[in-house]
């Protein structure tokens, strides 16, 4: 029986966890996936070439590895989506972070 509605689904669980959820095709795939207030990351793992680019895409996730997990690149930003990660870390993006801006209008006096 599954349930989507289970806290470890619906939750951003953190450590060594793993949840397991069974779907028909690649829509319920990107809809199962998506059924969340959280979208921190994602993993599509696929020996098609196309198919992991195309679920990418949908995904509402700020980072989704190919084939791969967990890999951090400085050079790219990385935050997540909904409820996940405020602001960005790295990349150009992190700058904004240190950044206040301030808007000043100059008028003649007259």
């Amino acid at each position: 029986m599954t349930d989507q509605s289970l806290p470890i689904i619906q939750q951003e669980t953190f450590g060594p966890v793993l949840t397991l959820q069974v779907f028909d095709d690649e829509a319920e795939a990107v809809a199962l996936a998506n059924d969340s207030d959280y979208g921190l990351a994602a993993s599509v793992w696929s020996s098609d070439v196309d198919q992991p680019l195309r679920v990418a895409k949908q995904l509402q996730a700020g980072t989704v590895w190919i084939n791969n997990w967990a890999v951090v690149h400085d050079e790219f930003e990385e935050g997540g989506y909904k409820q996940s990660g405020v602001g960005r870390l790295n990349g150009f993006a992190a700058v904004e972070d240190f950044v206040e801006y301030k808007h000043v209008s100059f008028g003649s006096g007259h």
